[in-house]
């Protein structure tokens, strides 16, 4: 399985300022507005996103998971939220393009956050960061979604876009901050 991850980090972070430029023109009870997602809300969604990259981080850092639930809510404050996610965004650009490709065949060791019961991974790290990077696609297509039903139009977050550098009302902050 051949996974670019350096550019997957790169879409995901560019998709991500797309989703969350469009939610600034929402207001705060329309993100919380229980929209019967998987996580009710797009708040919650989009703690959902950050708290699963976050958790995969501290594997990726070898530190303990402090993380027990799947749910939890990160952030009550939504800028706060979005302040984290860029961060947490950066890192993993940065984390992709620095990683060794020898490194990716490697196993990362993990119990998964979440379960009825202990449930105990071992795979390459390849295979974790595609999950991850997974994961992320699916749930930002369900916050595009409930967007659309809020009667905003969604952002174009396709990867052809991403590529040739489109440029778009989803581009900039709004405010004017990159």
């Amino acid at each position: 399985m051949l996974l670019d991850l350096p550019t997957a980090a790169r879409y995901n972070a560019w998709a991500n300022n797309r989703i969350y430029n469009a939610l600034q023109g929402m207001s705060d009870a329309d993100r919380r507005r229980d929209r019967r997602a998987f996580f009710g809300s797009i708040h919650n969604t989009m703690n959902h996103i950050l708290l699963a990259d976050l958790i995969y981080r501290e594997r990726l850092e070898k530190k303990p998971t402090t993380y027990t639930s799947l749910d939890q809510i990160l952030f009550e404050d939504f800028d706060a939220l979005e302040e984290a996610h860029r961060t947490n965004d950066d890192w993993y650009a940065a984390f992709c393009e620095a990683l060794d490709p020898a490194e990716l065949e490697n196993d990362l060791s993990f119990t998964a956050v979440g379960m009825d019961e202990d449930e105990y991974f071992s795979l390459p790290l390849r295979l974790c960061l595609t999950n991850l990077f997974q994961h992320q696609i699916h749930h930002r297509g369900q916050v595009h979604h409930m967007i659309s039903h809020a009667e905003i139009d969604p952002p174009p977050v396709d990867v052809v876009k991403f590529g040739r550098g489109d440029i778009d009302e989803w581009t900039a902050r709004p405010g004017g901050a990159a």
